[in-house]
C-alpha cells in the first residue's frame, strides 16, 4: 500500500500554481501600466494611445511566449474590451469592437485552408506528387532538392500552413538522407535547410501558400485601399517566387557542401515507395480534381462572381460530401482553430489602430525620421533600407503572420508616406516576411519540426538561416524590382 501511494505521487506531480511564465508577464504588466499613466504624444488620440499599449503588450507577451498564443490573445479581448481602450462608451460596444474580425471573411478562408491542408496529409497525395517527382529526377543530391522544392510548390496554393507542408516534404527529405548515405550528416543538413528555404519560397508565391499572405491581403485593403486577389498575387510575385526556387537550392549545395553527390538510390527508393503506397486512391482522385476546381475558382473568381472564401467553403463542402475529409476530421484540426483566434484578435486590433489613426501616425513619425536621415533619397533605395531593418525584426518575432500583422501596417504606411508606390510597398513586404522565416531557430513553427532531424544544432541553424534570409532577400528584391518594372509598376 506505502509502495502505490508513493507510485501514485511519483505519477502526479505537483501542478505549477499559474500556467503563466510570471516574470515577463509582470515586466509586460508594469510597463503597460506606467505608460497608461502618461498623456498621448502629441498628434495621438487617447483612444488611439490606449489601444497601441494594449496592442503592444499583447506583441510582447506573444514574442515572450508567456502562454500559447490563443491564450494571450483570449487575455487581449478580456482587458480590451474592461477597459474600454477604443473608447467605447458602453460594454456591449467594447466587447463587439473587441472581436469584431472574427467575421473576418479572410479569416475563414485561413481556416478552410488548413482543412484542405490536411486532406493533402490524410490522403498521402502531397507524399505522392513529391515520390513521382523524385523518382523521374532524383539523380543527385541537387535535383533531389529541386524536386522536393517543386513539390512544395505544387501544393503550396491550397496549403495556408507552412508547417503542414514541411510535415509532408520532410520525411521524404530525412529517409532520403538516411537511406542514400546516413553517414554524410551534410547530405541531411542540406535536404532540410533546402525544404525549409523552399517552404518559405513557395508560400512568397501563393496568396494562399501561407497564413500570413492573407493577412497581409486584409491590411492592403485597410491602409492602401489595393485589392489583392489570388490572381493578383501570382502575377506579381510567382516569377520572384520562381527566381528564389532556382537559385537558393544551389547556393546552399555550395555553402554546405554535402559529401554525397550523385545520388542513384534515390529514384530507387522513391520507386519502391510508391510501390508500397499503391495506385492513386480514390480519395485522391476526388481530391485532385477539388484541388484543381479550387485553382479555378480563385484564378476566376471576379468572372465567376465568386469571393475567394465562398470558393474555399464550396471546396470544404465538396471534400466533406465526397467523404475525402470526414467532420471529425475539421474539428481535430487544431492549428485552424487556434488560429482564428490569436488571428482574429490580432488583426481585430491592428484594425482599430488604423482607424482610431494610430498607424499614420507612426508612418508619418517614421517617414519624417527616415526623410532627415536619408536626404533625398530615391523610393527605391528607401525600399531597401526599410526591408533590410524589416527582415531583422524577425529576430524579435516567433510568428511571421504576427509579425505581419503588428508591423505590416506600420511598414506599408511608412513607405508610403516616403513616396514608395503602395503596391511595391505590399509586394515587398509580402515577400521579406516570408524569407525572414529562416532567419532563427524560432522564427517560424515549422523550424523546431525540422532541427527535429538533429541534422542542425542552434548555431548552424541560424547560420544556415543568415545564408537563406539574406541570400533570399537580394534575390527576391533584384528580381522582384526587375519583374514589376517590366510589369509598369515603377
Amino acid at each position: 500500500m506505502e509502495h502505490a501511494k508513493q507510485s501514485s505521487a511519483i505519477a502526479s506531480p505537483k501542478e505549477p500554481l499559474l500556467a503563466i511564465k510570471l516574470i515577463p508577464s509582470l515586466a509586460i504588466i508594469l510597463l503597460s501600466i506606467i505608460a497608461w499613466q502618461f498623456a498621448p504624444p502629441s498628434g495621438l488620440s487617447l483612444a488611439a494611445y490606449h489601444t497601441a499599449i494594449i496592442f503592444i503588450a499583447t506583441i510582447a507577451a506573444i514574442v515572450a511566449n508567456v502562454l500559447p498564443t490563443g491564450a494571450v490573445a483570449v487575455i487581449s479581448v478580456s482587458v480590451y474590451a474592461v477597459l474600454h481602450a477604443g473608447g467605447e462608451t458602453s460594454a456591449k460596444a467594447a466587447i463587439m469592437a473587441a472581436t469584431s474580425n472574427f467575421n473576418n471573411v479572410l479569416i475563414w478562408l485561413i481556416v478552410i485552408a488548413f482543412m484542405i491542408a490536411r486532406a493533402f496529409a490524410k490522403t498521402g497525395l502531397g507524399r505522392r506528387i513529391a515520390l513521382v517527382l523524385l523518382s523521374l529526377f532524383g539523380q543527385s543530391s541537387l535535383r533531389i532538392a529541386y524536386c522536393l522544392g517543386v513539390a512544395d510548390f505544387l501544393i503550396a496554393p491550397a496549403t495556408p500552413s507552412n508547417t503542414a507542408r514541411s510535415a509532408i516534404v520532410s520525411p521524404i527529405a530525412d529517409s532520403l538522407a538516411k537511406t542514400i548515405n546516413k553517414d554524410d550528416t551534410k547530405l541531411g543538413k542540406y535536404l532540410i535547410s533546402s525544404v525549409s528555404a523552399m517552404n518559405d519560397a513557395s508560400a512568397v508565391g501563393f496568396q494562399t501558400g501561407f497564413a500570413g499572405n492573407l493577412a497581409l491581403v486584409g491590411i492592403a485593403s485597410s491602409v492602401a485601399g489595393i485589392t489583392m486577389t489570388f490572381t493578383h498575387w501570382a502575377m506579381y510575385l510567382l516569377i520572384p517566387a520562381l527566381t528564389l526556387l532556382l537559385t537558393i537550392p544551389f547556393i546552399l549545395y555550395k555553402f554546405i557542401n554535402p559529401e554525397t553527390k550523385q545520388t542513384p538510390e534515390a529514384p530507387k527508393f522513391a520507386r519502391v515507395e510508391l510501390k508500397k503506397m499503391g495506385k492513386v486512391t480514390q480519395a485522391e482522385w476526388k481530391l485532385i480534381a477539388v484541388f484543381i476546381a479550387l485553382i479555378v475558382m480563385w484564378v476566376g473568381g471576379k468572372a465567376l462572381s465568386l469571393h475567394s472564401t465562398t470558393a474555399a467553403f464550396i471546396g470544404l463542402s465538396a471534400l466533406l460530401v465526397l467523404g475525402v475529409l470526414n467532420w471529425n476530421d475539421v474539428k481535430a484540426e487544431r492549428g485552424a482553430w487556434d488560429t482564428l483566434i490569436w488571428f482574429a484578435v490580432l488583426m481585430g486590433m491592428a484594425s482599430q489602430l488604423k482607424t482610431l489613426g494610430f498607424t499614420g501616425w507612426v508612418g508619418h513619425g517614421v517617414s519624417d525620421m527616415i526623410s532627415s536621415s536619408m536626404g533625398n533619397a530615391g523610393p527605391t533605395l528607401i525600399l531597401i533600407v526599410m526591408m533590410s531593418f524589416y527582415l531583422l525584426t524577425a529576430y524579435f518575432f516567433a510568428s511571421g503572420t504576427a509579425k505581419v500583422v503588428a508591423l505590416g501596417p506600420v511598414i506599408i504606411g511608412s513607405l508610403m508616406a516616403l513616396g514608395v508606390n503602395p503596391l511595391i510597398a505590399i509586394l515587398a513586404v509580402a515577400g521579406i516576411t516570408n524569407i525572414g522565416c529562416n532567419l532563427t531557430t524560432y522564427s517560424h513553427a515549422r523550424n523546431p519540426l525540422l532541427m527535429g532531424y538533429q541534422y542542425h544544432n542552434d548555431k548552424e541553424w541560424m547560420k544556415i538561416g543568415l545564408v537563406i534570409s539574406i541570400g533570399g532577400a537580394i534575390i527576391f528584391m533584384t528580381s522582384g524590382l526587375v519583374w514589376w518594372s517590366v510589369l509598369g509598376l515603377m
